[in-house]
């Protein structure tokens, strides 16, 4: 079994490897360099960030800002176009009182309350599909107090892990409702104007974005290049040979890919904290009374054959392989130690639940009436997209354990956006699929995904739905931590889907060119605060 599983990464290794062996240079020339250019599996390209999902923020982060910022280290909230905020004690009136002097880019004027407002209406446009929808459609009004103060008014109580969505972890980005008035998305297109450490230059679709250094940001930090390039190189060999020969000094890459560059010299830094989780969903999974969807036929909604495909996968085999050892277990979709309703018992009842134990799993098939005459068969559907690369590995790897418990998992590749709206219209009833998802509080976590308020569905049941529905009217924190903790616990007990590894965001640098970079992980596109990345003196 494990020659298998490892073999199936040593082809793509390899095949990396040789490409590689034809253009890399013995070793990296340093260089004082004026433009740094950061080699980007690339994203959803556009200036319209009200239809762009959270990962693809990527591209806004050197010159769109937020009202709050995020501690490079820590990953708390910290000040930036807003300077302070209050909150009410019902927890739906949020006031931000914004920094005074700040100026858009190009001449564009100053930053104010029109802004916000103006941003906000935008989230709000019949095209918006941001990530965090769900949260902006809560907010009944947005008012602005005076220029440099406004207040949102939220229809319930929107509780401080919310925070988030107004943060560089969120999807709310300010740009120039002066520039909108006179040229329209036209000018948002052609030139956007932020008020960020750098100012947009240019884009070449599927190539790359230029930005230049803004000598006049609001903040004190010294930015150490003039120029800052986006180079697109969807191929991860591309972006490794790229960093090899110093046509790039900075890079995302998949993580099979990670022994190598450590080996030809590149350093690896890591995100101060954890950035993204790995599920695979089960199909089907709409238990809520009532729901129409329902097919109590579909091949997942046996919780006995959910146990079993659970105890079917070697999560350990799987950590040292497709993630290179750089990654830890998750126990519960979601939730981790900082998170509200964390249970630490959950490990010790993950490890009585979730254990990897072929003959269990064949055993519990059976019970669910599968066997070699009449095995369970679904479709796995897999999908890559910049800094997700590693799905069709886990999809290929989980289909090899699933036939040794003698289970038909076809895996087929799909287009991203094809899963979602499978996923979404609760289509999915026959297929299973991968997911990396970017870490988000809890409580936002399980209305985006486990309960009927939000739109992905991936598994939702009464239990949930009436917890969840206490949760959202609750301002008691203890409380609301308890009722956190039960949905935990009901998610575990219940196999709601296959919950395998947390990992930080880890990126490569040429050592010759990059002395450091701190940035926290959590953010919208993941990679942030180029602002902070230090070049060799």
């Amino acid at each position: 079994m494990k020659s298998k599983v490892i073999s199936l990464f040593a082809g793509l290794l390899m095949a990396a490897l040789a490409v590689l062996a034809t253009v890399v240079p013995d070793s990296i020339q340093a260089a004082t360099i004026k433009r740094l250019i950061f080699a980007s599996a690339g994203f959803h390209e556009s200036n319209h960030f009200w239809t762009i999902s959270r990962p693809d923020h990527l591209q806004f982060e050197p010159f769109w800002e937020t009202l709050v910022g995020m501690d490079p280290k820590t990953g708390h909230y910290i000040p930036a176009l807003a300077t302070k905020w209050e909150i009410s004690p019902d927890f739906k009136e949020w006031t931000f009182h914004l920094r005074k002097g700040v100026q858009f880019h190009n001449g564009w004027g100053e930053f104010t309350s029109a802004d916000v407002v103006h941003n906000y209406a935008l989230t709000m446009s019949k095209d918006a599909r941001m990530t965090l929808g769900p949260f902006w459609r809560t907010v009944a009004e947005v008012k602005p107090i005076d220029r440099y103060t406004v207040k949102f008014v939220f229809k319930t109580p929107a509780l401080p892990t919310n925070l988030y969505a107004f943060a560089r972890s969120g999807d709310l980005r300010m740009s120039s409702k002066a520039q909108w008035d006179k040229e329209g998305i036209a000018g948002l297109d052609k030139m956007p104007a932020g008020t960020g450490p750098f100012q947009y230059v240019s884009r070449q679709t599927g190539l790359n974005i230029v930005f230049k250094r803004n000598a006049k940001h609001w903040s004190d930090n010294k930015v150490d290049f003039e120029e800052l390039e986006f180079r697109i190189a969807r191929e991860e060999a591309t972006r490794l040979a790229l960093l090899l020969s110093g046509d790039a000094h900075i890079g995302d890459l998949p993580r099979e890919l990670h022994k190598d560059a450590l080996a030809k010299g590149l350093k690896r830094f890591s995100s101060s904290l954890p950035v993204d989780w790995i599920s695979v969903y089960m199909g089907g999974l709409w238990f809520t009374t009532g729901d129409k969807s329902f097919d109590p036929k579909a091949p997942f909604v046996n919780k006995k054959v959910r146990q079993a495909l659970n105890m079917a996968i070697n999560r350990k085999e799987l950590l040292n392989t497709v993630f290179a050892g750089r990654a830890s277990l998750a126990y519960v979709s979601l939730y981790v130690p900082d998170s509200e309703g964390w249970n630490p018992k959950w490990e010790s009842k993950f490890n009585e639940l979730y254990a990897f134990n072929p003959k269990k799993s064949r055993e519990l098939l059976k019970e669910a009436g599968y066997g070699p005459n009449n095995p369970l068969k679904f479709e796995f559907w897999a999908f890559t997209e910049p800094g997700e690369s590693e799905g069709p590995a886990v999809a290929d790897a989980l289909a090899i354990y699933f036939k040794n418990v003698g289970v038909d998992a076809q895996v087929q590749m799909q287009d991203w956006a094809k899963i979602r709206a499978t996923y979404r219209k609760k289509k999915s009833e026959k297929i299973m699929w991968p997911n990396i998802i970017g870490w988000r509080p809890s409580d936002i976590g399980i209305k985006d995904f486990y309960s009927t308020k939000g739109n992905n569905h991936h598994y939702e049941d009464d239990f949930i739905e009436k917890a969840y529905g206490q949760v959202a009217k609750s301002t008691d924190l203890k409380e609301r931590d308890r009722l956190m903790r039960s949905i935990g616990d009901h998610m575990q007990a219940e196999y709601a889907d296959i919950p395998l590894f947390w990992f930080r965001n880890e990126v490569f640098a040429s050592p010759k060119v990059v002395a450091s970079w701190v940035y926290p992980g959590p953010t919208a596109g993941r990679s942030s605060h180029f602002e902070l990345v230090r070049l060799v003196k």
